[in-house]
């Protein structure tokens, strides 16, 4: 079967995304776009996909629980799993790896937990723009630990891709799936960063406006919409790879 997947989205939660963004919001957003798979990948938090999986369960739609990490060495890192308890232990061990600072609305943006009613729950008070006190290989290896999968994002991007801030891909993610980000050809990516060329290159969104969903996917041949086989045919190279920059 085909599945359509757009794994990077932004919901309110994340100060950088708009108030729009609520998890039923996305979902129905999601189903529009004709996505069969989704995940809401807020920054250093994976809260309002616990409501995001619950509108998508309604709707017949299926979400990852994800999150992009933020770490020590400025890199984001998609953080996926299947399961609500994985996600939420791994959230456990990682919120608190967040420096102790308070976001400013004013300055930041609103961080805001909704459910899947559109009802707020809460206002987030720790600033979730910052770096976790953790490495890219210790941030993969905790990912794991939780039977997740951690794909590196927007790797070829400035200010937090894994190559412009690593130069090079660490031996833990060694043949693993890495994000390009969705305006990027793949043929450009390649010349700047030939080791690119041993890695299966997905592309998502990174929506943070509602409009924005679906607008770089990937899809994958696979037989279940679950992590093991969205990898596997990754590594076999069963899926496309779709963008802005594919249609002019």
């Amino acid at each position: 079967m085909t599945i359509a997947a757009d794994l990077h989205i932004h919901s309110a939660l994340s100060p950088c995304a708009a108030l729009e963004m609520s998890p039923a919001a996305i979902v129905s957003r999601a189903r529009e776009a004709g996505l069969d798979l989704i995940a809401v990948t807020d920054h250093n938090s994976v809260e309002n996909g616990f409501f995001a999986a619950e509108a998508g369960a309604r709707a017949g739609m299926r979400v990852l629980f994800g999150m992009e990490a933020q770490t020590r060495e400025d890199v984001h890192v998609l953080c996926y799993f299947e399961q609500r308890l994985q996600a939420e232990r791994f959230h456990g061990r990682v919120y608190p790896l967040l420096p102790d600072m308070a976001n400013n609305p004013d300055y930041f943006g609103d961080q805001v937990v909704v459910d899947a009613e559109d009802n707020i729950v809460r206002h987030e008070g720790k600033l979730l723009l910052n770096a976790l006190d953790i490495s890219v290989p210790e941030l993969v290896e905790l990912v794991r630990e939780h039977g997740g999968l951690a794909v590196p994002a927007h790797v070829e991007a400035s200010p937090y891709g894994l190559l412009v801030n690593l130069g090079m891909v660490p031996p833990e993610l060694g043949g693993m799936p890495l994000e390009i980000s969705a305006d990027c050809p793949r043929e450009q990516a390649l010349r700047e960063f030939p080791a690119l060329a041993r890695h299966p290159l997905l592309r998502n969104s990174d929506a943070h406006f509602l409009r924005d969903i679906g607008r770089a996917r990937t899809e994958f041949t696979a037989p279940e919409p679950t992590l093991a086989a969205l990898l596997a045919a990754a590594r076999a190279g069963r899926f496309r790879a779709d963008g802005p920059a594919d249609h002019g």
